[in-house]
């Protein structure tokens, strides 16, 4: 018999760290097995009586039939070292959050409940807590009064939803609110910090304004926090009506920079289309995670294009989430956006730029083959047709008309196409494009758009080569029209392309340096590419970024080529207004510091006045003074003064470029006694990890003390699998000492991180060969 389930009532006391709590949950089934981990379970009842039960292998199993009501009685601890389930977010001198975050699999640390997506219920909640705290969940406080010397919160019932959209937050809260119109928007941050969270509440009320004229449905909750929390594992989560954010993903002001304010902004709008595309319309299994993320990243630059259209949005979402996915789909170690999950790595495993950027990427690809309206209505008929329901990925192609999606959905990768010219002739040929050249027959049914002599045309090329003639000879071609489709494009002769607007300048930037990686080309045209773009910001930052991949792996063969190129870009935008170009200035800058010593040791001067500095310098100067005096102790003090992350990720930066090796213990002591944020922590070893004067030395502490960091890693992360950043961050040490590193891989290898280790040996072999690349 199929598990009735209606609704949870959970009754919770808290004591400190400790909670009481009494469950009762509205459902029938001859057969009750509710997923639960560390949770002392002290009695269960089923229809009012008592019945035996078992804890075991993360499951309470109940030896009755329930027809009504199934009540728990049980003990839960609020955690101390972990950033995952219900745990305590530590900040200022002893003080602490009590918070919640549940995506994928960590309700079941917080309550017994059907742990799975598509086991939607609605949940009512009562919480005592001490006099003085704040309780924020998902929906409004509908009552609050005294109760034995506390105070009892109760709140509204929500809507039917997943467990993992489930919020509970304990603190001495402030809030700021906008009540102007439905919903109620609110900011709640820790005591001192909520005056800068006004820019957040300006966004939200815009994204939801259109979201709801994009949808054509409402926001469905009366209220909409919006929650600073001080240590986080996730950059937001999307509980339904109470979403959580990293402090630098939420809090911004006017001294802001715009990088950080456009940051803020994406987070907000993306957690904000989940309201809707996740919370309201839920997947049914993790297997098409792609589909809430990929959709929620597709819309958030949708929204801010709308917003912010003067930060050029959907640039950045192809400079940042296009090009980073198209990256790592370009290993062989990929995965297809549509995965089979099965076990808890393998779903924390799918939240990364497949499921993020490369199905938004997709997403972008087809609106931009059908028509924006077409695109819109089959979203809008999609939500409506699955609201407080579950749905699968298929459901949502039909919603659009049978698209032809399944190729990329399904299939790994994606691919390069070949174009030929002669006469007025064109010859398209496609091959699955990896960076190792692995064999591979796949074909692919690319959306692929052109403009020959000016005109545009455009086609689907379900073929391995196809043959269009035009009606004259052909002068000039471009293909991938506005860099809209997720392929490459490889030119026989590059003295054909026209003038190319900025996207596809990038795109070419970006396809060229990836040839190069894959020894498709040599240096020279490599460098011949470079020199024919125009460099507008975005194609300034995506050099920047190629030219610090060069000098991580071989700062001496390849830092006068980089410092040549750096210095000219600097001299492009330092002075530059355009909000763009104060991003590319800062990146620019940035990466010049780091590379060059001279030009840090000239920066540096300019430490003394940093709390007084324009935002987009302060994080070239603090990079400036750590190459230049490697003055760790200063920036360690700075980072522990600061109240704002906005600030501290900035110290993190500086001392992560320091290039004295006795560093490395010192780092690993910040982290390990939590002066470091656990959530910052997998941000500053991989800073140390790539830095060449140190990341020898940081490899050996880490081959050295390898238990001891997995312990540490795992209880913080909630599992074995998080270990893969760490693994993933050990590329450049294998670049140095390729052997040593990969013999170091396959002695720890097991299977919760066997798929991070594959994707390291590979990127070591790509760096490898583009270090002893003929210049």
């Amino acid at each position: 018999m199929p598990i009735n389930l209606k609704k949870y009532e959970i009754f919770l006391d808290l004591n400190g760290l400790d909670y009481d709590g009494i469950e009762r949950v509205k459902l029938s089934s001859d057969k009750v097995e509710l997923d639960s981990v560390g949770l002392n379970i002290l009695s269960v009842k089923a229809d009012g009586k008592d019945v035996p039960f078992e804890v075991k292998e993360g499951k309470l199993i109940v030896h009755s039939p329930v027809n009504d009501e199934l009540e728990i009685h049980f003990k839960g601890r609020v955690s101390k070292d972990s950033i995952l389930g219900i745990y305590s977010a530590p900040y200022d001198e002893g003080k602490y959050m009590i918070t919640t975050q549940f995506e994928p699999i960590y309700a079941r640390n917080f309550i017994p409940c059907f742990d799975r997506p598509d086991m939607k219920a609605v949940f009512k909640l009562f919480v005592k807590v001490p006099k003085g705290l704040k309780v924020i969940s998902n929906t409004r406080v509908i009552n609050v009064k005294e109760d034995g010397g506390k105070l009892l919160y109760e709140f509204e019932e929500t809507p039917r939803m997943s467990t993992y959209l489930l919020y509970l937050g304990i603190d001495e809260f402030e809030e700021i609110k906008d009540e102007s119109k439905r919903p109620t928007i609110i900011v709640a941050t820790v005591p001192g910090k909520v005056n800068k969270g006004y820019f957040a509440l300006h966004v939200a009320r815009r994204v939801i304004d259109f979201y709801e004229k994009y949808f054509e449905i409402p926001y469905q909750l009366e209220k909409l926090h919006l929650i600073q929390v001080p240590d986080f594992e996730a950059g937001a989560m999307e509980n339904w009506g109470a979403v959580t954010f990293r402090e630098t993903e939420l809090l911004a002001d006017d001294s802001s920079s715009v990088s950080h304010k456009l940051r803020v902004s994406s987070t907000i709008a993306h957690e904000l289309a989940h309201q809707w595309f996740g919370n309201l319309v839920t997947l049914k299994w993790w297997n098409d995670l792609w589909l809430n993320e990929s959709f929620a990243t597709f819309m958030s630059y949708k929204a801010l294009k709308d917003i912010f259209p003067q930060w050029d949005p959907e640039g950045i979402f192809l400079l940042s989430d296009t090009l980073n996915a198209m990256e790592k789909d370009s290993l062989s170690t990929t995965h297809p956006i549509e995965a089979n999950v099965k076990e808890a790595h393998e779903i924390m495993q799918m939240f990364d730029s497949i499921s993020y950027g490369k199905g938004a990427s997709v997403l972008r690809m087809i609106e931009g083959f059908i028509g924006e309206e077409e695109f819109r209505r089959g979203v809008v008929n999609y939500l409506n047709r699955h609201k407080f329901s579950n749905a699968e990925g298929k459901e949502f192609w039909e919603s659009l008309g049978n698209v032809e999606v399944e190729d990329w959905i399904t299939k790994p990768s994606y691919p390069v196409i070949f174009v030929r010219v002669e006469g007025n002739s064109i010859e398209f040929e496609q091959k699955r494009f990896t960076l190792l050249n692995v064999d591979s027959n796949e074909l692919y049914k690319v959306p692929l758009t052109y403009e020959v002599n000016g005109k545009f045309g455009k086609f689907l090329f379900d073929k391995r080569r196809e043959e269009v003639k035009v009606d004259k000879e052909v002068k000039e071609i471009k293909v991938n029209v506005n860099r809209s489709g997720f392929y490459r494009v490889f030119y026989d002769k590059l003295t054909m392309l026209p003038q190319l607007n900025d996207y596809e300048e990038l795109g070419l930037v970006n396809d060229y340096w990836s040839f190069l990686l894959a020894s498709m080309i040599d240096f020279k045209t490599y460098q011949e590419v470079l020199s024919k773009v125009n460099k507008n910001p975005l194609v300034a930052m995506e050099i920047t970024q190629q030219l610090n991949t060069l000098f991580l792996v071989d700062k001496r063969k390849f830092f006068h080529f980089s410092r040549g190129i750096l210095v000219d870009l600097y001299k492009l935008y330092r002075n530059s207004k355009d909000p763009l170009g104060e991003i590319a200035y800062t990146s620019i800058a940035s990466n010049l510091a780091y590379e060059d010593e001279d030009f840090a040791l000239g920066l540096s001067n300019l430490f003394l006045e940093y709390d007084k500095l324009p935002s987009k310098m302060k994080n070239a100067v603090a990079i400036a003074y750590a190459v230049s005096t490697g003055d760790f102790q200063t920036l360690v003090n700075k980072y522990t003064s600061y109240i704002l992350d906005e600030e501290k990720i900035r110290m993190l930066n500086a001392i992560g470029s320091i290039g004295d090796k006795s560093i490395i213990n010192n780092v690993v002591q910040l982290i390990l006694n939590r002066t470091i944020k656990l959530q910052d922590s997998p941000y500053l070893i991989f800073q140390v990890m790539r830095n060449p004067f140190v990341r020898d030395e940081a490899c050996k502490f880490i081959e050295e003390n390898f238990e001891q960091l997995k312990n540490f890693i795992s209880t913080a992360y909630g599992g074995p699998w998080a270990l893969g950043q760490l693994i993933s961050s050990m590329t450049m040490c294998g670049v140095d000492n390729p052997d040593e590193v990969v013999n170091f891989l396959e002695k720890i290898r097991f299977k919760e991180i066997s798929k991070p280790i594959d994707e390291v040996e590979e990127r070591i072999k790509v760096y490898s060969r583009l270090k002893n690349l003929d210049t």
